[in-house]
């Protein structure tokens, strides 16, 4: 009996201290999920306008972030929470920007913040280009590729995604907005309007885009850089009406 006793006691121990180890470890991994889980948010800008009690406004705090070479320019984008409705970008963008804030980080692998607003195109030269006169919600940009890659289609252009219009009126651009598809030159300039409310696109042959439209009656069209030329694919699913036979 006394044996008995003793083993129950040493097992009692063993669960004691097993449990203690989970404990440990849930508690461990739970925080340490709490610590480094970021959770996603859908980019979200809000829109103001400076013609507004100064009290009340809101002015955009810009930060220029490095986000990728070109040839012979240098693409900074512009990130801000913020964007003023009234605030047209012309040439004097060093005294727009003079107060915007530096990222130092170099190290962003040619990909665009949640919340870019602008692109900059810089010349060592010094001369620089505004991609767009009136910030937007830059959604997605796809650069010139330069050189032949293996496995990979030309595009001659730059392609953007942008949001700039508030179209359902909330007082932000956020991805419940329309966005627009633009091209422009690999210095940013020569910015060319492609096709309103599109959903994506995609390269699927050199320089030919497919793209999908959102809308009451959802479309898919295709582009060739080169020729301009935007045509409509007819994915229209016919009904037909089947009767049966009486007998």
């Amino acid at each position: 009996m006394e044996k008995a006793l003793n083993f129950i006691k040493k097992s009692n121990h063993v669960l004691f201290f097993l449990a203690i180890v989970v404990f440990i470890g849930g508690f461990t991994f739970e925080m340490a999920s709490k610590l480094f889980k970021k959770k996603y948010e859908p980019p979200k800008i809000e829109l103001v306008d400076s013609t507004q009690s100064k009290d009340e406004l809101k002015r955009p705090v810009y930060t220029v972030e490095y986000l990728t070479r070109l040839k012979d320019v240098y693409i900074f984008e512009l990130t801000s929470d913020v964007i003023d409705t009234n605030e047209f970008h012309e040439t004097e963008v060093v005294e727009m920007f003079n107060s915007a804030s530096i990222s130092h980080d170099l190290y962003v692998g040619g990909y665009l913040s949640h919340n870019a607003v602008n692109l900059m195109f810089v010349r060592e030269d010094g001369t620089q280009t505004m991609l767009l006169k009136r910030d937007g919600l830059i959604v997605e940009f796809s650069k010139v590729t330069p050189e032949p890659v293996e496995g990979a289609y030309h595009l001659d252009k730059n392609l953007y995604l942008i949001i700039d219009e508030d179209t359902n009126q909330n007082g932000y651009l956020d991805q419940k907005d329309a966005a627009k598809l633009f091209s422009s030159n690999y210095d940013g300039q020569n910015l060319v309007l492609i096709l309103n409310n599109v959903g994506s696109f995609n390269l699927i042959a050199d320089n030919k885009l497919i793209i999908s439209q959102k809308g009451d009656s959802p479309k898919f069209f295709t582009f060739d850089l080169n020729s301009g030329n935007l045509m409509s694919l007819n994915t229209t699913v016919s009904k037909t009406a089947f009767k049966s036979e009486k007998k």
